[in-house]
């Protein structure tokens, strides 16, 4: 009975001095990683952001490739930033009554929302757009040219999705997509990620011709499909004097893009599906200044893909080069922000920076 009880005594010991050693192990982690990343995520900060993000296509029109587009050319943001939660509301951008004789007129709604966690992050994005031009008209006219082939009723719906993961805990992730946290030691982590979009395209029936007479087409495509990639990125961000800094990264990925494609014809109607191969490369920098109050920056993004479309399909645009410039400001989070937020972290643990 003594044995036994010896046994029990020495198994409790060897349990609690285990778990004090894991807990001495988490504080200095956190201790150590605090070195590294400043928290500011229980104060909201609102960012505004100016970019040339704007999505365009390449499609078959009359036996031509035509390079078809929104009359955008940059893009107004708010991001409204607190602990967890990012949300980033689109800014409709004013288009001049000559712009829409000549491009015609564009809609726009994008809704973007961002979870970032200690080590998992996700990012949601609906983007719906009405009313397209062809970029290149005038290389498809022999006439006289007024103004550009318009497509009003053409519409694009995409939901597009990014689940990444980040190995090292010194690198701070919010302190570049959020501000939620400022990197103030330099740090990198290799982070893959799962991206992935569902999209449909249709409207193409219809087109205004630069005379500014609507014609009506005898064939015409509709497009709908999913596409995923897996992606391998490495993130660095240096740091000058604890609140400049300088960030880039690359991501290579690999992925396959299903998709059908529905004809219409006077005879007939009849649908094609197909399925490719994707090659991607993500890359980019960003410089800024992220202090305790506000912060500012620029941001290059480019993204390349390779993906070989079958004849008379549509295809997104092969290498996208994106700018944004942002400026931000950090105060206490009012109520109608904190409650929702902090209800949500109670409801749901997981949630909490100190779940285990």
């Amino acid at each position: 009975m003594k044995f036994k009880l010896i046994i029990l005594l020495l198994f409790i010991s060897t349990l609690t001095i285990a778990q004090h050693n894991e807990a001495l192990k988490d504080s200095f982690s956190k201790i150590e990683n605090n070195l590294y990343i400043e928290d500011h995520k229980k104060q909201l900060n609102i960012k505004f952001d100016v970019s040339n993000d704007v999505e365009n296509y390449y499609l078959s029109f009359d036996e031509n490739d035509v390079n078809i587009a929104p009359n955008q050319n940059i893009r107004y943001a708010l991001d409204f930033n607190y602990k967890f939660a990012s949300v980033r509301l689109g800014l409709r951008v004013p288009i001049s009554n000559s712009q829409k004789e000549d491009k015609g007129d564009t809609y726009v709604f994008r809704f973007k929302v961002k979870l970032l966690f200690d080590k998992w992050s996700h990012q949601f994005e609906y983007n719906y757009v009405r009313g397209y031009y062809i970029k290149n008209s005038k290389n498809l006219l022999n006439d006289d040219f007024q103004n550009h082939i318009q497509f009003p009723r053409f519409k694009t719906y995409i939901f597009s999705g990014t689940t990444a993961y980040k190995f090292n805990d010194k690198f701070s992730l919010r302190a570049i997509a959020s501000q939620t946290e400022i990197q103030i030691k330099s740090a990198g982590s290799f982070m893959p990620s799962i991206n992935y979009w569902v999209y449909n395209i249709t409207g193409t029936q219809k087109f205004i011709n630069t005379l500014g007479e609507t014609i009506e087409r005898e064939k015409y495509n509709d497009y709908k499909g999913f596409s995923s990639t897996v992606n391998a990125g490495y993130y660095y961000t240096f740091v000058y004097k604890k609140y400049w800094y300088a960030h880039a990264y690359v991501s290579p990925g690999i992925g396959l893009d299903f998709y059908q494609v529905e004809t219409f014809n006077p005879n007939e109607n009849f649908s094609r599906s197909y399925n490719n191969m994707i090659l991607s490369l993500q890359n980019g920098i960003a410089l800024g200044y992220n202090s305790k109050k506000y912060y500012f920056g620029l941001e290059y993004n480019n993204i390349s893909t390779n993906e070989n479309n079958y004849k008379d399909d549509f295809q997104f645009s092969t290498s996208r080069n994106i700018f944004h410039v942002f400026i931000g400001y950090r105060f206490k989070a009012p109520n109608i922000v904190k409650k929702p937020i902090d209800q949500i972290q109670e409801k749901v643990p997981i949630l909490n920076d100190n779940y285990k």
